[in-house]
């Protein structure tokens, strides 16, 4: 089971939160720039992402991948996301409107990134 453990900065020992729903190990974990979202991308092909200001709620499930999830990537302005799995595929997720953008490489062409994985 891919459960992750969110702890305090200041002390690694006290827990906040567990979250639950990743069925295998999760490879990668990124909060937006806003610090409103967690994204973590699993093993199960699947990348969930958390509402932090609402205590790690899920708040979306980008439910596309062939492969596991190796690498995500936030839009500097915390609404979009890209990932890539073991299968090399590059997807793109709308974070703020919770549902997949099949043509995301041309919606995001001048979008400015938070990172580059």
């Amino acid at each position: 089971m891919g459960k992750i453990s969110i702890r305090k900065r200041e002390n690694f020992d006290q827990k906040i939160k567990s979250l639950k729903e990743p069925q295998e190990w999760c490879e990668v974990l990124r909060y937006s720039p806003c610090g409103t979202y967690l994204a973590a991308g699993s093993h199960d092909n699947n990348v969930y992402i958390y509402d932090v200001k609402n205590n790690y709620s899920l708040y979306y499930k980008c439910a596309k991948h062939n492969s596991f999830v190796t690498s995500v990537d936030w839009s500097a302005d915390s609404k979009y996301i890209r990932s890539v799995c073991g299968a090399y595929e590059k997807l793109y997720f709308n974070i703020a409107k919770k549902e997949f953008d099949s043509s995301g490489v041309n919606n995001t062409k001048d979008m400015e990134w938070a990172t580059y994985t």
